[in-house]
């Protein structure tokens, strides 16, 4: 049958319609199979990761607890948070988060509002009451949560109640070491105190004084970093050090505001809490480079204008009105020393320096436990005991001798000396710093000071200067087994290999006279003529290495023997000049003499770029003075580490080394641009000598 068509319109089979139909429902059953599958999935995923959480959540060192943002009824919570709250989990539920948290409601309502609108974390330290009534500080972090398909807040809770307790101690323990660091302003060295991450929370006069920066400047700036300071070993052993035995000392360089390098003697102390964790750093920088001369002279002028204002003022009053005031001040002074003895006695105590007051007359008034310790003494009433504090520990210099400058300029700095310890008399190297303090009128109350022990440091220098003495004796015997060598060597050449070539040419000549072939004879002139080279070559090395002329003639002729050489080989005017004053020289004088002569002319030819070289010789007194001078370019003789800087350095090292070894000296006068003036000075004899 077939179908109409209409202008317009198709016209499909029933068949072919009801096929498409049936399959499009195959298609959407299809999709909704996979979509059911899909949600399975994803619920089962979900339920995971909900129990995951749950987990999590539950086994957190920290507390965690949910709540609903609309009835603010806690739903659930971990088991660090009911055992931080005193709850159990039963009695949790349900509580309503305002009944735990120390806030006011509204305040709370304006938390979760924040959170429910911004979905931002809210932190921040809160009080949270515990089932006991007890409030607990407490660090919270609150974040909004979907959970099981509602929204919750989720609070996370940490107890940092020992965290505060500890942090006030430490600002406590601070603010005593700030009162404790600010009575004592000894001998004006650097006093600081800082934290445990190296932040500095006091810093004294002295420090400002010493390092330019001001105390709102320093306040809270790392130390290490404000002052870049040098540590003569890693930083990290220097801090397990300090930590294990509380203390550590040694020398440090920082550098100033202006970037001036400053060299110190650190001690530091370490304060601990009740419980013996470590809070604070005790550090006291003395200050060991040279004090500027213009300070001194602007110090000793002010005390100068001071006594004679006060003299000139002193005789406009009274006798009887000077009488009162005495005794006022006397019973004031007595007050003070009693309130300052209280005030200092903790910072005294802890102070790794000693440190003392006398009256003008020497007797003890206050001494911490450190400098009753350095002294031998038990105890101060024993130490107290003591007639007279110098007198009975001072046997390298007098006392009055001290008083007399603590009376004229009013400190001492940096004194040196030894002191007897104990009733058994023993020997400590101390350094010490003393002031005087004075009334209004210019008269002594009292003198104080700090003594340090420096006895190993004295001990190290003393080694040192051993050391030194033994390597000049080692230069100087090395030089006199060189020129034994030498000598030993030339004599060699001279005495036998001279003389063995002077034979075979001279018989060679003999030859000649035998032998009547011309090509032959002249085959030996040659070989003559190689035996003169050789002969020529021997003789000089033989002078090279040890000259004759300086044994069989004396030093003179060999130094003036160098001069010629000099001209002759070099394009280099020598000039020699000698006073013909007899000069009775030891053969080790000698040798020393004329190797650091030849030393020092190798020198000018090498480095000096001169024209012109002269060398003179004089006899003084009982020594030989002899002077090298040129004048090529010169170089920076100021610096005193030019021994080493500098290629001819290690030269004239040597040749200062074996001089003092002899008695003797070395002058560098130098300039650069401006030549160089060498001068050599040793006595004329020495017991020993060359073998």
């Amino acid at each position: 049958m077939e179908t109409k068509k209409k202008r317009g319109t198709t016209k499909r089979p029933v068949g072919i319609d009801i096929a498409d139909k049936v399959e499009a429902v195959k298609k959407a059953a299809a999709l909704l199979e996979a979509s059911i599958e899909e949600f399975k999935s994803v619920e089962k995923a979900l339920e995971y990761s909900e129990d995951r959480y749950r987990r999590l959540v539950r086994y957190s060192s920290d507390g965690v607890y949910l709540f609903n943002p609309s009835s603010l009824k806690i739903i659930e919570a971990n088991t660090s948070f009911l055992r931080m709250m005193g709850y159990t989990e039963k009695e949790i539920v349900g509580i309503s988060v305002t009944d735990i948290i120390g806030m006011k409601k509204k305040d709370i309502l304006l938390n979760i509002k924040h959170v429910l609108k911004h979905t931002e974390h809210v932190s921040g330290i809160r009080q949270y009451r515990r089932r006991d009534g007890s409030l607990t500080d407490v660090e919270i972090t609150s974040s909004l949560i979907r959970y099981k398909g509602d929204r919750f807040i989720m609070v996370n809770v940490r107890d940092v109640t020992e965290r505060l307790r500890a942090q006030h101690e430490l600002e406590i323990q601070a603010a005593t070491l700030r009162e404790q660091a600010e009575i004592i302003d000894i001998a004006e060295d650097a006093i600081m105190v800082r934290d445990m991450k190296d932040r500095i929370i006091f810093w004294n006069k002295g420090a400002e004084h010493r390092f330019g920066f001001s105390s709102q400047e320093a306040m809270g700036k790392p130390m290490s970093a404000l002052l870049r300071t040098e540590y003569p070993e890693p930083l990290a052993d220097i801090r397990r050090s300090f930590l294990a035995d509380g203390k550590w000392e040694g020398e440090l360089a920082h550098k100033t505001k202006d970037g001036r390098d400053l060299i110190v003697e650190s001690k530091w102390k370490l304060r601990t809490d009740k419980k013996g964790g470590p809070v604070a750093i005790l550090q006291i920088d003395n200050d060991i480079t040279q004090r500027k001369m213009a300070e001194n002279i602007l110090h000793r002028s002010k005390e100068e204008l001071e006594r004679r204002v006060i003299e000139r003022t002193s005789e406009l009053l009274k006798a009887n009105s000077r009488l009162v005031q005495e005794l006022k001040r006397r019973q004031q002074v007595e007050e003070m020393l009693r309130r300052g003895a209280e005030r200092y006695k903790n910072l005294f105590e802890n102070s790794p320096m000693g440190i003392y007051r006398t009256n003008p007359d020497g007797k003890i008034l206050m001494a911490n436990p450190t400098l009753i310790r350095m002294m031998g003494y038990s105890s101060f009433d024993e130490f107290y005991a003591v007639k007279s504090f110098r007198k009975s520990c001072e046997p390298t210099y007098l006392s009055k001798k001290i008083k007399d400058k603590l009376e004229r300029e009013g400190r001492v700095r940096g004194l040196e000396a030894k002191w007897r310890v104990g009733q058994n008399g023993g020997i400590m190297h101390v350094r010490e710093n003393a002031r005087a303090i004075r009334d209004q009128d210019g008269k002594t109350l009292y003198y104080e000071g700090t003594v340090e022990d420096i006895s190993e440091r004295k001990q190290a220098e003393e080694r040192i200067n051993q050391y030194q003495t033994q390597l000049r004796a080692l230069a100087s015997e090395l030089t006199l087994a060189e020129e034994r060598e030498r000598r030993r060597i030339s004599s060699l050449l001279h005495d036998h290999i001279g003389q063995l070539h002077a034979t075979a040419k001279m018989k060679l000549g003999l030859i000649e006279s035998f032998i009547p072939d011309e090509s032959v004879r002249k085959e030996l002139w040659e070989i003559r003529d190689l035996i003169g080279q050789a002969i020529h070559y021997g003789r000089t090395l033989t002078f090279e290495l040890s000259p004759p002329i300086l044994y069989d003639l004396g030093l003179e002729p060999a130094v003036e023997w160098l001069a010629e050489q000099l001209e002759e080989q070099n394009a280099v005017s020598c000039e020699f000049e000698n006073d013909d004053a007899p000069k009775a020289i030891s053969d080790e004088i000698r040798v020393v003499l004329f190797t650091a002569v030849r030393e020092l002319l190798v020198n000018v030819v090498k480095h000096a770029n001169a024209k012109h070289v002269k060398v003179t010789i004089r006899r003084i007194d009982d020594s030989i003075s002899i002077h090298v001078a040129d004048d090529g370019a010169g170089f920076n003789a100021s610096k005193k580490s030019y021994h080493l800087a500098e290629a001819r350095g290690y030269g004239l090292f040597s040749i200062r080394e074996r001089l003092h070894s002899l008695g003797g000296h070395m002058d560098v006068r130098s300039g650069i641009g401006r030549g160089t003036r060498i001068v050599l000075q040793a006595p004329l004899t020495r017991e020993g000598g060359i073998n």
